[in-house]
C-alpha cells in the first residue's frame, strides 16, 4: 500500500495579495550643503535613463504562459483534498498526497496574463473542493519545474507567489518572484537617478550620458553560496556584451557575474563578454547574512550600465545589496555612485 502523507494546504503560508506587488520604501531627497554642490553640477548633463527588466518581465512572463499551456500539468505527486466535506474554500483544505502513478493531471482551463504580471489559470469550477485540488496540484507542478536551473534562468524566477485574493474566489493566481521584486523597485531605482538633480531626456541621442537598469532573476542563499563555491556567477540578461544592450530575446547565452572573484578588465576587448567579472565589494556579507537564517531566502540583484559620452566612458556597476531585505542601501548606494561621485568606480566591474 502506498505511503500516504496527510499535509496542510502548502499554498496558505505564502499567499498574498498584490496590493502594489512588494512594499516600497521611500527614497528621499537629499537636503544637505553638499548635495546643493552636486544638483548644480549635474544640471548641466542630459541623462537618458532605461529600464531593460520591464521588457525582460513582460517577454519571460509570456513565454511562461505559452510554455504552461503548451504542457500537460501533471505533477509527480498528486494531491488530494482529505476533508472534502469540510471544505467551503481552499483555506479550509487538508491534503493527502501519494505518487501519480495513475498519470492524474489538471485539465479544462487555461493560463492568462494580466497587464500587471498576474497569471491566471482561467477556469470556471463547480466546488471549492474541485479548486483546490486543481490549486495544489498546479503549484507542485510548477514548484517541481523550478527545481531545474534551466528553468529558472529561462523564465527568471526561482519561485512563484500565489495570490490569495484569486484563491478566496475559487481562481488560481500567481507572480513570479521576479515581477514581484521588479514591481517592489522598479520606481524607486529610477528616482534615485532622478534625484541627482540632472537633465533627464527622452531619448539617448539627446543624452550627455546614459544609464540602464537591470534586475537579476532572484536567487536563493543556497544557490548563491553553490554559485560561489563554483565560481559561477549571477545572470544579466543584457551584459552579453560591453557593447551592446539587447532584450528583445530572452536566450539564456552563459552571461554571468562571477561571484567573489576579482575583477578583472573587461574593458580592454570591447566584444568582451562579461563572463569572468566581479559582482563587487560585500559580496561575502551577504552569504553571511543568510547562512544562518533557517528560512531559504530568495533575492535578486541590480545592475546599471552608465554610458558617459562627454568622457568616453562606459562602466557597468553591479550593487552588493540583496533584493529584498536591503532596497535602503541600496538606493543609497546607487545615490552615492551615480549622483554625489559620478566618477566613483566602486561597484564597478568592467
Amino acid at each position: 500500500m502506498k505511503n500516504l502523507i496527510i499535509k496542510i494546504a502548502t499554498l496558505t503560508t505564502i499567499m498574498f495579495g498584490l496590493s502594489g506587488c512588494g512594499q516600497k520604501q521611500e527614497v528621499k531627497i537629499p537636503t544637505n550643503n553638499s548635495s546643493k554642490e552636486y544638483f548644480k553640477i549635474n544640471s548641466t548633463t542630459k541623462v537618458y535613463y532605461k529600464d531593460l527588466s520591464k521588457d525582460l518581465v513582460v517577454t519571460t512572463n509570456k513565454k511562461l504562459v505559452d510554455y504552461l499551456n503548451s504542457q500537460e500539468i501533471m505533477p509527480s505527486e498528486w494531491y488530494s483534498v482529505k476533508n472534502p466535506e469540510n471544505v467551503t474554500s481552499y483555506f479550509d483544505a487538508r491534503f493527502t498526497s501519494k505518487k501519480n502513478d495513475s498519470n492524474n493531471k489538471v485539465s479544462g482551463g487555461k493560463f492568462v496574463l494580466s497587464d500587471n504580471g498576474l497569471i491566471t489559470y482561467d477556469k470556471t469550477y463547480t466546488s471549492a473542493v474541485e479548486f483546490s485540488t486543481d490549486a495544489e496540484n498546479i503549484y507542485t507542478y510548477i514548484k517541481e519545474k523550478l527545481d531545474d536551473k534551466a528553468f529558472r534562468n529561462m523564465y527568471l524566477t526561482s519561485s512563484i507567489l500565489p495570490d490569495r485574493p484569486s484563491a478566496k474566489m475559487n481562481k488560481f493566481a500567481f507572480v513570479t518572484k521576479y515581477t514581484y521584486l521588479y514591481n517592489s523597485v522598479e520606481n524607486d531605482v529610477r528616482l534615485s537617478v532622478k534625484l541627482g538633480g540632472w537633465q533627464m531626456v527622452d531619448s539617448p541621442e539627446k543624452a550627455d550620458k546614459e544609464i540602464y537598469f537591470e534586475l537579476s532573476r532572484d536567487y536563493f542563499s543556497k544557490e548563491l553560496n553553490t554559485l560561489e563555491r563554483e565560481k559561477k556567477g549571477i545572470e544579466f540578461t543584457s551584459l552579453g556584451s560591453v557593447n551592446k544592450i539587447n532584450t528583445d530575446d530572452n536566450k539564456n547565452n552563459s552571461n554571468h557575474i562571477v561571484v567573489g572573484q576579482s575583477a578583472m578588465n573587461a574593458s580592454s576587448n570591447s566584444n568582451s563578454d562579461l563572463t569572468s567579472a566581479a559582482i563587487g565589494l560585500g559580496v561575502s556579507a551577504i552569504f553571511s547574512l543568510f547562512s544562518n537564517t533557517p528560512k531559504e531566502k530568495s533575492g535578486s540583484f541590480t545592475s546599471l550600465r552608465i554610458i558617459d559620452k562627454i568622457k568616453k566612458t562606459d562602466y557597468i556597476k553591479v550593487y552588493d545589496n540583496f533584493i529584498m531585505g536591503s532596497e535602503p542601501d541600496l538606493y543609497k548606494n546607487i545615490n552615492e555612485t551615480i549622483n554625489i561621485e559620478p566618477d566613483s568606480k566602486k561597484y564597478n566591474i568592467n
